[in-house]
């Protein structure tokens, strides 16, 4: 349908479309199906949830007043709390001031609730496990839909949902989530970090720290390791002397881009649903262009892979061929896929790195731990990591997952109930958007203590803090949408900071810093860490 006949209400955006931003979540397998339905909830310090006589009607669920046409959008807007740059700071105060369960309207979207107990997320992954539906990318998905000669009808997995969404992930899951199929390229990806350990030592000699724009060197090293995976090749990002003009660097400058218009056009007043504004022409522009430069690059890389010598050996064929073989999967399925893990799975590993090095640098005895784990993992061995290396690496997971509880890539995920369900008492009606609110529930005593320190061991297998409920954070997404390409991101979290804490110590002498929000959030500072020499290649 044409955005220039949808009605004058659709001026006005739900100002919630916010926690629906990326959560990676891109789907699950039947392992992962089992793995949740078996999850054990733990005992909280939590009120026990009313009986079924007990349950209330979703009219007396408390929430911002809700005024006639524009909904709650008014009352989050003018909360005192509210900062466009750091909205998740307005569903923390609704939260703070409303309770586990925080009722919203807009004019153009379904009514809504914000969920912040862990047992009511639970009920709802679970209650829309067969079909979890994710209402978000609406200015992506017109864009491609009005491009159907590339897109054929379909606009990938990060945004279809229902038949199509199901369909998809059913062909991608094998591929992307088989073990094998990732650490196949466990060798590359350790050269390009290593690379890039080299890339940091030139740095630091000439700047005498980390530049100002230290982030840009992350997005660099992002995009070299996820092409890896992708394209199946190297794309030169790493080049000290690579020209700004370069495919590699503006694929980066658009994939930046994108995100940046794609908050403007998601999360605000939605005018280009009427008429073509001009956030939404940039990003159609913007989008166009990406496409064409990750299109130019998958078909080079196709060429290759039809030059040479054809194999039956399944664990010699790149992931690339793997999809391309796999029955029910079109080429333009496939290509999709490829383009969103390029646009996808650079802004997030690397913007986790920055959190990661940030949290590392103000807990000097935290990155000891971590160093003594490299020295004994590691030690003096001087070839490549290997799959025996990661899973020894127990602190350097628990890392990762602290680092992601205290600064979360998302706000949450958003689920839309497909039947009735009683969440803290309530009863939420069918239809209604259920936001699971994971960077609350990250940062709540109940079920982390100490919750503003980081204390990586809460994650060991020990659970020296006490035990975590399943749902009380999920940074990958969670249920049959969780990532499908969480593998491969962890594989290059685990593989950079492996690398540079073996050889560096890094610190932080700078401002403190925060999140800024965005659809994958970002660091409100310059990465201007230093790092000292522990052992020079």
């Amino acid at each position: 349908m044409s955005c220039k006949t949808l009605s004058l209400s659709a001026n006005f955006a739900a100002l919630s479309r916010v926690t629906s931003i990326i959560s990676r979540a891109i789907g699950s397998s039947t392992a992962i199906r089992q793995q949740v339905a078996g999850a054990v909830s733990k005992s909280e310090d939590r009120a026990p949830l009313p009986s079924s006589s007990a349950v209330r009607p979703f009219s007396e669920i408390p929430g911002p007043k809700i005024y006639p046409f524009v909904g709650s959008l008014f009352s989050m807007i003018f909360h005192k709390e509210f900062d466009k740059k750091r909205i998740h700071k307005i569903f923390q105060s609704l939260v703070d001031d409303y309770g586990p369960i925080v009722r919203f309207e807009s004019p153009t979207y379904p009514p809504g609730v914000l969920l912040t107990d862990p047992r009511d997320c639970e009920t709802v992954v679970r209650a829309t496990m067969e079909n979890p539906i994710r209402e978000g990318f609406f200015s992506l998905r017109n864009i491609r839909v009005t491009n159907d000669k590339y897109f054929e009808g379909s606009c990938g997995i990060l945004v279809e949902n229902n038949e199509q969404w199901k369909k998809l992930r059913s062909r991608f899951q094998t591929p992307m989530m088989k073990a094998k199929n990732v650490t196949h390229y466990l060798d590359e990806m350790d050269q390009v970090t290593l690379d890039f350990m080299d890339r940091i030592a030139a740095l630091q000699k000439e700047h005498g720290e980390m530049p100002h724009d230290f982030q840009f060197e992350l997005y660099k090293w992002a995009l070299e390791s996820i092409g890896l995976v992708a394209l199946n090749r190297r794309l030169g990002c790493l080049d000290p002397n690579i020209s700004s003009d370069s495919e590699p660097m503006k694929m980066i400058r658009y994939i930046n881009e994108l995100f940046d218009l794609l908050n403007e056009c998601e999360h605000g007043i939605q005018f280009w649903r009427i008429y073509p504004t001009a956030s939404y022409k940039k990003l159609e522009k913007c989008h166009e262009e990406f496409l064409r430069i990750a299109d130019q690059n998958i078909c080079q890389t196709e060429a290759e892979l039809l030059s040479k010598t054809r194999t039956d050996e399944e664990e010699n064929l790149t992931l690339m061929e793997k999809l391309l073989l796999t029955p029910g999967l079109s080429r333009k399925n496939v290509v999709t896929l490829i383009l969103d893990m390029l646009f996808a799975g650079v802004d997030t590993t690397s913007h986790t790195i920055g959190f990661t090095l940030y949290l590392l640098a103000k807990n000097p005895d935290c990155q000891a731990k971590l160093q003594e784990e490299m020295d004994s993992v590691i030690g003096d061995y001087d070839g490549p990591l290997t799959t025996k290396h990661i899973a020894q690496l127990s602190y350097l997971k628990a890392v990762v997952k602290e680092s992601l509880r205290v600064f979360p890539l998302t706000t949450g995920t958003v689920r839309t109930l497909e039947k009735d369900l009683v969440l803290s008492g309530y009863q939420v009606p069918k239809g209604w958007a259920a936001i699971l609110f994971g960077m609350k529930m990250g940062h709540d005593e109940r079920n982390f203590p100490r919750s503003s320190e980081f204390l990586p061991e809460r994650f060991l297998r020990h659970k020296p803090l006490g035990p975590i409920h399943p749902y009380a954070t999920f940074p990958f997404g969670v249920g049959t949408r969780m990532c499908i390409g969480r593998r491969i991101a962890e594989q290059e979290l685990y593989i950079f900071l492996a690398r540079v804490m073996h050889r560096y110590s890094v610190s932080y002498q700078y401002e403190d810093i925060d999140i800024i929000s965005r659809l994958v959030h970002v660091p409100s500072q310059p990465l201007r860490f230093s790092f000292s020499e522990r052992r020079s290649r």
